[in-house]
């Protein structure tokens, strides 16, 4: 290493050992709802699938359409800003992430008809996918090994917040103005957020010559994570795991609401009932980790979710227990992914520590 570099990173680790210290009670807070703004993206418009069908004019799939679009405009995202981060640092790209972010929630909610809210929706996944890789890099940043998949079992556990809570918003946006409002919040939120971050969280990634852009260093950095066999094994198993999780997503409004009669309201409190497990799964996870360890504990997740994604599946064919015969097996999948996806993404990230927001990027690629 050269002298010059020596020095960037021995400036870069006592960086990070101010920011463990400054980043504080609030700080981690303001992560995890940043972390969630893919979830906050998807979850509070939800209920508002059918309104939106009928004003603009569209069927069902149209609507669901503006779902898929946005998950490739977030995975395409992704592969963007963690590079960007390992090269410029975590806050900037953040920051400027927001303000596009809220352009992007602007438009859709000025769209006139489902090919333009089609439009808006990919961008807006694009540009906000750098809330979740790297509120992800900078508690890398911060922590490593097993304190690292605690740190990720709690940025989990304050994320859980944004899905619970956004389709109560949503409904209570559609009951009192109509579906754009819903757009409007997100616009609004993310006023708020890049005030919260410019004010609470610190650089935790120096900028230097130690990370390059060039097609070439980014393709090495890119397939050094890709062939690291158990890095993605981790990000495998959470890529598969959340593969049902978007599934659940994008079929339950018109399954609730349409074949079973749900109201917009109830379908939140089911999802928020979700939420809640999966909260409950990650604050289980901090308490049993030291006992099974992170392999350990995903291989216990790993088993739970196969167990309920058959009885789902046996529940969703032969029609048994009606509605909650999806509700029931759906609670145990969903409350195991926050856990599994804290010890996945640790185990992912613990192998790069230089290029955590590269290392960021590929596995949230893989899991959208």
């Amino acid at each position: 290493m050269k002298p010059e570099q020596a020095a960037i990173v021995a400036n870069a680790d006592q960086a990070t050992a101010n920011a463990v210290i400054k980043i504080g009670l609030l700080g981690f807070p303001v992560l995890g709802i940043l972390a969630g703004m893919g979830a906050l993206s998807i979850d509070m418009y939800l209920p508002a699938f059918p309104a939106i069908a009928a004003d603009l004019g569209a069927d069902a799939s149209g609507v669901q359409l503006t779902l898929s679009i946005f998950l490739l405009g977030f995975a395409l995202g992704q592969a963007i800003h963690g590079p960007l981060s390992d090269r410029f640092g975590r806050k900037p790209v953040i920051l400027w992430g927001l303000v596009l972010y809220g352009l992007a929630s602007a438009g859709c909610a000025l769209s006139l008809d489902i090919d333009q809210l089609h439009l808006a929706r990919f961008l807006q996944g694009l540009v906000g996918a750098s809330g979740s890789v790297l509120a992800r890099a900078v508690i890398r940043d911060l922590y490593q090994g097993e304190a690292l998949a605690r740190a990720m079992s709690w940025l989990m556990l304050v994320m859980t917040a944004a899905p619970m809570l956004a389709p109560l918003i949503g409904s209570l946006m559609l009951e009192l103005f109509d579906w754009r409002a819903i757009f409007w919040t997100l616009t609004g939120f993310s006023v708020v957020w890049f005030g919260l971050i410019a004010w609470l969280i610190p650089e935790t990634r120096a900028a230097g010559p130690l990370f390059s852009l060039r097609p070439a260093a980014l393709l090495d950095v890119f397939s050094r994570v890709l062939g690291h066999r158990r890095a993605m094994g981790y990000a495998l198993a959470a890529g598969f795991g959340f593969g049902g999780m978007f599934a659940y997503i994008t079929g339950t409004p018109f399954i609730y609401m349409d074949l079973y009669g749900v109201s917009s309201t109830g379908y939140a409190a089911l999802f928020a009932l979700n939420i809640a497990g999966m909260a409950v799964g990650s604050v289980l996870n901090t308490r049993y980790i030291g006992r099974l360890g992170r392999d350990g504990m995903i291989r216990l997740l790993t088993s739970t979710l196969l167990v309920a994604a058959v009885v789902l599946a046996c529940s969703g064919m032969s029609g048994w227990g009606g509605l909650w015969g999806l509700v029931l097996p759906l609670l145990v999948y969903v409350g195991c992914l926050g856990a599994l996806a804290a010890n996945c993404i640790s185990g992912t990230l613990d192998f790069f520590p230089h290029t955590a927001g590269t290392a960021s990027s590929v596995f949230g690629v893989l899991q959208f």
